[in-house]
């Protein structure tokens, strides 16, 4: 696919659990949105995870190759466009509300023909908007197999209860060597790595207007106080300032 300047186009895919590609490279910069599922990109030094509610940025001329891990939909917003923050390197966004809600217009569909350039447009200016993200979930290297199927159920049944113990059973390994890989690759604890998939969830399902209650519900947290606290404290470490509708 060719872009020419000052174009853009938004395309959405869907991709099936297990789907992987080789490495490759664009002419154009894209942000990939994480509508649904979970996938790492790879780049020749690192291992990026993304899950639902992501906001990916890949520059031009950057390798890159995708593991999905399950059924997964992304929309790419392609773009000879760079963001002020322009960085040399993949990496994770921020997302406001209005983009998310931008992105969702071609979840499952498409704006009428008629509107959808003056949509890619409001996209385009408002994701330029989006700073890269101290949260990013970056290994070092190519991930170990017994992690990705951890990362799957984290993904897929994203919730505060869940327990390495209860995962360590499906993957052939203790509860001690998931600990040592996960802080060997991520520099972090399975707990530290279950709360920011937790937060990710929270923030997609609050850009898509749902309330505080029912996410805390959603998310299996004890109370509305608790889920409250722990959103408050992920927002102060993402340097942003929470908005919670109860």
């Amino acid at each position: 696919m060719t872009i020419e300047n000052d174009d853009h186009r938004v395309i959405t895919t869907v991709y099936e659990s297990h789907f992987s590609c080789d490495f490759h490279q664009h002419d154009f910069a894209h942000f990939i949105y994480v509508h649904q599922g979970c996938h790492i990109l790879y780049t020749d030094e690192q291992s990026i995870l993304t899950t639902p509610g992501n906001l990916i940025y890949v520059p031009s001329q950057t390798p890159h190759r995708a593991e999905v891990l399950t059924h997964s939909r992304l929309s790419l917003l392609c773009t000879t466009a760079q963001p002020p923050s322009e960085s040399d390197k993949i990496n994770l966004f921020t997302v406001s509300p209005i983009v998310a809600q931008l992105f969702q217009l071609w979840e499952y569909d498409q704006p009428k023909e008629c509107l959808e350039k003056h949509y890619i447009q409001v996209l385009v200016d408002q994701t330029l908007q989006c700073t890269p993200s101290s949260a990013a979930l970056v290994a070092q290297g190519s991930l170990d197999r017994r992690l990705l199927s951890v990362i799957d159920t984290l993904s897929n049944q994203p919730n505060i209860k869940i327990s390495i113990s209860d995962l360590a059973a499906t993957t052939g390994a203790s509860v001690r060597t998931l600990n040592r890989l996960f802080l060997t690759y991520f520099d972090a604890s399975f707990k530290d790595i279950r709360n920011k998939v937790v937060m990710d969830r929270a923030e997609q399902l609050m850009n898509q207007g749902m309330t505080a209650t029912d996410i805390a519900y959603e998310l299996q947290y004890s109370s509305l106080s608790a889920f409250s606290s722990a959103f408050k404290e992920h927002k102060k470490k993402t340097n942003l300032n929470p908005v919670l509708q109860r």
